[in-house]
């Protein structure tokens, strides 16, 4: 039987399928739920949301559904999210915006937060020490490298495990984990892409990097691939955010 074959539905098949279900899905509803309750996750708030982002990975255990990690798929993951922060902070880097002015703030107004469509982003509020709250020297370096496991490590894993390893083939059938992770659904990687943009402010962006990291999973046939680079993004985009000032993409 293949991998996309339905295999036959027993008791032990269903009980594993919600098992998995729901370790693919808690952990990724949690994160939105702490972020919601939490507020602006900055400084002690990200602590807490991290180590509840830790706990829900290791006691859910998405990886068992998986082989494995694929070493030799690291270079192809590593380039994507590389990648994937270029094209994320491109047009609104202050270089792009010296060069054209004009298509950086185009962009910004229309393809940058959904809700305050075609309006400019808001300066960032700094505190009575002119620095942003998220700054290393007013959170203290503990708290600034915490934020950084969290959005490299914890919601890289939490996101792919959800969009990629979840989403993606729950559209194509049930029991999704029996699904072929390296089958390209290109209705299905569309689809992903479009829900992964909405959950972010640079949604068309998004949209893009939605579809690079679809397709290095498909590609490799190895979740921990997407992993990888939406880790290096992300770590990326906070190094980024510290060394430029541009704490929105972080």
């Amino acid at each position: 039987m293949s991998e996309n074959q339905t295999p036959e539905w027993t008791p032990e098949l269903d009980k594993e399928n919600s098992a998995a279900i729901w370790a693919h899905v808690i952990p990724f509803l949690a994160w939105l739920l702490m972020m919601t309750l939490l507020g602006d996750p900055g400084g002690m708030h990200y602590l807490w949301q991290t180590i509840g982002g830790l706990i829900l990975l290791f006691s859910f255990r998405p990886w068992r559904w998986y082989s494995k990690p694929k070493f030799r798929n690291l270079p192809l993951a590593l380039g994507v999210g590389v990648l994937v922060f270029i094209l994320w902070v491109g047009l609104e880097s202050a270089s792009f915006k010296n060069f054209l002015p004009g298509v950086s703030a185009f962009y910004e107004r229309w393809f940058v937060d959904i809700i305050h469509f075609g309006t400019l982003r808001d300066p960032l509020e700094v505190g009575e020490n002119g620095l942003h709250h998220y700054d290393p020297l007013t959170t203290g370096w503990p708290l600034f490298w915490v934020h950084m496991l969290g959005t490299t490590l914890v919601i890289g894993a939490i996101e792919e495990f959800m969009f990629r390893g979840f989403l993606y083939r729950w559209m194509q059938g049930s029991p999704f984990f029996k699904k072929n992770i390296g089958h390209m659904d290109v209705k299905m990687c569309v689809f992903v892409a479009i829900v992964f943009a909405l959950e972010h402010n640079e949604w068309l962006m998004g949209f893009f990097c939605g579809l690079l990291y679809t397709w290095l999973v498909v590609k490799t046939k190895d979740i921990w691939a997407g992993i990888w680079a939406h880790a290096l993004t992300n770590g990326l985009l906070g190094w980024y955010a510290v060394h430029t000032g541009s704490y929105w993409f972080w």
